[in-house]
């Protein structure tokens, strides 16, 4: 039988017992000689000039060998090997003697697969065969030199062939094969463990016994289970099953056996019975007993054990129950279904309600150490233990103490008739509930205390005010009116209030800075002017300011929720119900409780999403503000879930379309029909329309505008069973939908190579496709003045050079939704909302321009902070706060000399900044402060003006502002008193007048200063661009000209 020897001729391999031996000198240079003369005689025949070491083996040929033989023998086909010896011997393979040496290619996978099987049931040529890919990883490992390209290629080889070898094999063996390749040694062997792995991978078979195992047996079990066959032998099929679990078994070493067999248990054996029952049985009969499983899996079922077991090595009940609680708050959601589920967590949880109960038990009123006493500390100690623990465990301690708790009431309710729990414990017992809050079985804990029927003037009303759901009052079923919303109330006009008020003081100097200096600058120039201005505050004053916007958000998120208890009052208190709706209004009504719900929802508008808020949208919509706060928290939502998903949307790889696909069916499918207060069917309507105007690869400026046009219309056109049009361009509806067509589309384009800025046949396309989707043209307008549309702006420049443009565009698109919310305030005569939604609608143009870049700070300051302005200003008109060293340095940063910051610092004895003012006036002479160059035109012009004269304007304007009431919008091109500074009489009319005196015995003189004194003076009002132009020529100081 012939053997093997290395290409080297070096060593013999012997198969049978797997080792290698040196060959005697001698042999070694005879097989040397062999192995070149049949390299030789096949380059001479016109084949490779050199062995390859990786794929071909060298065969020495021994007496009775034949070439048919040795294919057979290597599992070659004949003509492989044939070809590998080209020139050796002759066609028919007859010339070949012993000792000869033949070059064998590597073995055919599907003649392996047919080898004979061994004793072992495997082909018998399987080892040979993984031995050679052994082989070959182990060159591609240590080759030196060797390039990526051929790495990859190795690879790919090694897996091609293990995968072809399980696919020529018999179904029913295939699985035992790929075991066997996963347990082969494949140490040292380079890429062939990886590459073997994935061919068994890509098969759907395992590669771990126990995998295997399990699967098996799961398919058998829901056979069995699923069968109609009326000849289907389940009985035997089962005792199969057991036999086939503990045979598994028996494979392994003893001591692991109880382990192996707790894993199999812990799967998830749904609708696979029979083999749940096999393991069982294999249990009992194998004396292995099995711990109690939710059958969430081997790896989940083991950790919420540890955790329980880790937690029951506390010192005492309460100590174990908040030990678990500890380590239930950092699993993984999983592990923590798999400890609700567990039968090992109830003695845990009832130990601890028992201890906390206890002085409950076997509760005798008349020999209680006080009258309400002993239920005071029991909610003492059941609150203590749900504090830090997850709602859904407080809820299942809470079930395990009531029974306790309501033995003990119907005691007392028996010997002397008063409530059981009092004012101490009632506060504990509403803190408990706010803990416990939508938390399955909540709800029943709460109507279980309701009948026990405790209540104190002192302590529930106390907690409503503080912030304390209203689940346990209403449940009650005491008038709304009397006990629940004067409390509600008093919770918004005094917590949220104050702490908006907090947060309003702490940041009131940056916020008025950003609304009145910020316009003068660029954003990159505002940005880094946050950031120094927060720099030079400091690291306390910086996590003070989280610190209040994040109280003022868990303030917003207490009120929503008692919003939403009173928006839906329970059927037995209907009657309170338009009490209730009044109330919601009378609290959106309130700037400041308005702005915290604002706050909340704009910064988690997914919490109207959540279940527990299932109708607080429709409870908020009741008045339009609310309505309002709720669509803007829409767009919000939109901005973050579906448009972020267009950023990779290209028309030229269908693969993209998948994910815009999700993000519409997201949108579609979540809450925001009830959000937006549309039917689901109509919206289901209009997101199809979305789709259809998708652009597709190729798509030319022409056919994206109709596309978009098509959607426009269609919009219009879904009509609900109302006759209401819902989507029109001018609804909240409308406007989203558009948007988001838009926003697809461009983004679209965007990655589809389409510059907007630079590229002919699309200059002008990004308004073209907002103008052919439907969008306003006041808030095409409006986004003009965030310099989000116009052509030649930063916005339209990082759209074309972005190395993800379609971040950008997205972004910037995005942010039309503020401006809409702004228009939308300003309309229902709202200015106080529309000022936070406009200039939000600014800091977000900035914040999306800001991936990567320096503008990125600035959204967050402007959305978040920046919106309040009005209510500092409206604070702060009597004084000169403001006028501070950080005000200066912040207005540097406009590109203004010290001196000139200083003079536009000052405020007006009003609170007015003439920084508005000034720009006003610029853009009216023609001065565009979102166009570079003409900005710092401006800029420059300002800080040529002479210093005093510069000081004298700035007092000039602030009277000019105490007439507008600090509105520099108001500022026109002429009025109708310009002729009091255009005409040089009046202008500089005679000042000195003589008059008789008092006593007509004489005359006295009388002044009386001119315009033009005035102006010099800095005591005049200029009311126009054109007293302005003359005010500026009376103190020196050059007329602008953009």
């Amino acid at each position: 039988m012939s053997y093997r020897i290395d290409p080297n001729a070096r060593f013999r391999f012997d198969p049978m017992r797997n080792v290698s031996f040196a060959l005697p000198p001698q042999q070694q240079k005879f097989f040397e000689s062999q192995i070149d003369k049949a390299v030789r005689e096949r380059a001479d025949a016109g084949g490779p000039k050199q062995l390859d070491p990786k794929t071909e083996k060298t065969v020495v040929v021994e007496k009775g060998d034949s070439l048919w033989k040795i294919a057979a023998e290597s599992n070659v086909k004949f003509a492989d090997l044939l070809a590998a010896n080209k020139g050796h011997f002759d066609a028919n393979g007859e010339a070949i003697h012993p000792n000869d040496v033949i070059i064998v290619p590597e073995s055919a996978p599907e003649l392996v697969a047919r080898s004979p099987a061994g004793a072992d049931g495997a082909p018998s040529g399987e080892k040979a065969f993984l031995d050679d890919l052994y082989g070959q990883g182990n060159k591609l490992a240590y080759q030196d030199d060797i390039s990526l390209q051929e790495l990859d290629a190795g690879r790919a080889a090694i897996k091609a062939d293990i995968g072809a070898y399980l696919d020529a094999l018999p179904p029913s063996q295939r699985q035992a094969a790929a075991l066997r390749i996963a347990g082969y040694d494949w140490s040292d062997g380079g890429p062939a463990k990886a590459s073997a792995e994935a061919a068994i991978r890509e098969r759907g078979l395992e590669s771990d016994p126990e995998e295997a195992f399990a699967k098996g047996l799961y398919e058998r079990g829901n056979k069995g289970a699923d069968s109609d066959d009326p000849t289907y032998d389940f009985a035997a099929e089962q005792k199969q099953l057991t036999v086939d679990t503990k045979a598994y078994l028996a494979g392994l070493p003893e001591a692991e056996r109880p382990a192996a067999l707790q894993r199999l248990f812990d799967r998830d054996w749904t609708d696979g019975g029979p083999a749940l029952r096999a393991i069982e049985a294999a249990g009992k009969e194998l004396g292995i007993a099995l711990r109690p499983s939710g059958h969430a899996g081997p790896q989940v079922e083991a950790a919420a054990r540890k955790i329980i077991d880790e937690a029951n090595t506390a010192g005492s009940p309460g100590d174990a129950f908040k030990k678990l609680a500890d380590a239930y708050a950092k699993a993984t959601p999983e592990v923590r279904q798999a400890i609700a589920n567990s039968q090992d967590v109830l003695p845990l949880i009832q130990a601890a309600a028992d201890q906390a109960t206890q002085p409950l038990k076997n509760y005798d009123p008349k020999t209680a150490t006080s009258d309400q006493g002993d239920a005071a500390t029991v909610m003492y100690n059941l609150r203590g233990l749900v504090d830090k623990a997850d709602p859904d465990l407080a809820v299942r301690l809470m079930q395990a103490a009531l029974p306790t708790i309501e033995a003990a009431n119907a005691t007392r309710q028996r010997e002397i008739g008063t409530d059981l729990i009092g004012m101490e414990g009632l506060s504990n017992l509403m803190a408990i509930i706010d803990k416990i809050g939508d938390a399955p079985g909540a709800s029943a804990v709460v109507e279980r205390f309701a009948e026990i029927g405790s209540y104190n003037i002192n302590s529930i009303p106390q907690a409503i005010a503080s912030g304390s759901r209203l689940d346990y009052p209403l449940a009650l079923g005491y008038p709304v009116d009397e006990t629940i919303t004067p409390n509600v109330q008093q919770f918004a006009a005094g917590t949220v209030n104050k702490d908006v008020d907090a947060y309003l003081e702490h940041t009131k100097e940056l916020q008025y800075l950003i609304a009145s200096k910020g316009p003068l600058m660029t954003p990159e120039q505002l940005t880094q002017a946050i950031a120094d201005y927060k720099t030079g505050k400091g690291t306390q004053w910086q996590q003070k300011e989280q610190d209040l916007a994040a109280q003022v958000r868990e303030d917003g998120k207490k009120l929503l929720v008692q919003i939403d208890q009173l928006g839906h009052l329970p059927p037995e208190l209907a009657s309170y119900q338009k009490h209730a709706n009044d109330t919601v209004a009378k609290l959106l009504a309130d700037d400041k409780t308005a702005m915290a719900l604002n706050m909340t929802l704009t910064q988690e508008p997914a919490l109207l999403g959540l279940p527990k808020f299932d109708k607080l949208a429709g409870t908020l919509r009741l008045t339009d503000r609310g309505r309002k706060i709720v669509e803007e928290a829409a767009t919000q939502l939109i901005r973050r879930t579906v448009i972020p998903s267009f950023a990779d949307f290209d028309p030229g790889n269908p693969a993209t379309f998948k994910k815009v696909d999700d993000a519409l069916v997201s949108f579609k499918d979540g809450s925001m029909a009830r959000m937006l207060g549309i039917k689901q069917g109509d919206l289901d309507k209009a997101i199809k329309l979305v789709e259809d105007s998708l652009p597709k690869a190729g798509d030319a400026p022409a056919e994206v505008e109709r596309k978009m046009r098509q959607l426009n219309a269609g919009l219009d056109d879904i009509t609900d069973r109302d006759g209401i049009k819902a989507f029109r361009n001018d609804t909240t509806p409308g406007k989203i939908l558009r948007i988001i067509g838009a926003a697809a589309t461009l983004a679209g384009l965007a990655n589809s190579g389409v510059n907007f800025a630079n590229n002919p046949t699309w200059k002008g396309g990004l308004k073209m496709v907002i103008d052919a989707a439907g969008v306003s043209q006041r808030v095409i307008e409006i986004s003009h003045g965030f310099g989000l549309l116009s052509g030649g702006n930063k916005s339209v420049e990082v759209f074309g050079s972005s190395s993800k443009p379609a971040v950008k565009v997205l972004g910037a698109v995005g942010a039309v939704f503020d401006v809409w919310n702004a228009v939308d305030y300003f309309k229902a005569g709202d200015p106080t909302m529309g000022s936070l939604s406009l200039v939000a609608g600014g800091g977000t143009v900035m914040a999306a321009l800001g991936t990567g870049t320096a503008f990125g700070p600035i959204g967050l300051a402007v959305v978040i902070g920046a919106v309040i302005a009005q209510f500092v200003v409206a604070g702060n008109r009597d004084n000169h706060e403001f006028e501070t060293a950080d005000a200066t340095a912040f207005l540097e940063h406009a590109g203004l000399s010290e001196e000139a910051a200083t003079a536009l610092r000052n405020q007006s004895r009003e609170g007015y900044s003439p920084v508005p003012l000034l720009i006003q006036y610029g853009e009216l002479k023609g001065f565009k402060m979102n166009d570079t160059a003409s900005r710092q035109a401006f800029i420059d012009w300002i800080n040529a003006m002479p210093e005093a004269a510069r000081d004298t304007l700035v007092s000039n304007l602030h009277h000019t502002l105490a007439g507008l009431k600090g509105d520099a919008s108001k500022l026109p091109q002429t009025s109708s008193s310009d002729s009091a500074y255009t005409d040089p009489s009046r202008f500089n009319a005679k000042e000195d007048f003589t008059a008789p005196d008092d006593y007509g015995s004489g005359e006295v003189t009388v002044h009386i200063d001119n315009t033009a004194s005035k102006v010099r003076k800095g005591e005049a009002g200029p009311v126009s661009v054109a007293q302005i132009d003359v005010a500026l020529a009376a103190l020196g100081i050059a007329i602008p000209v953009a």
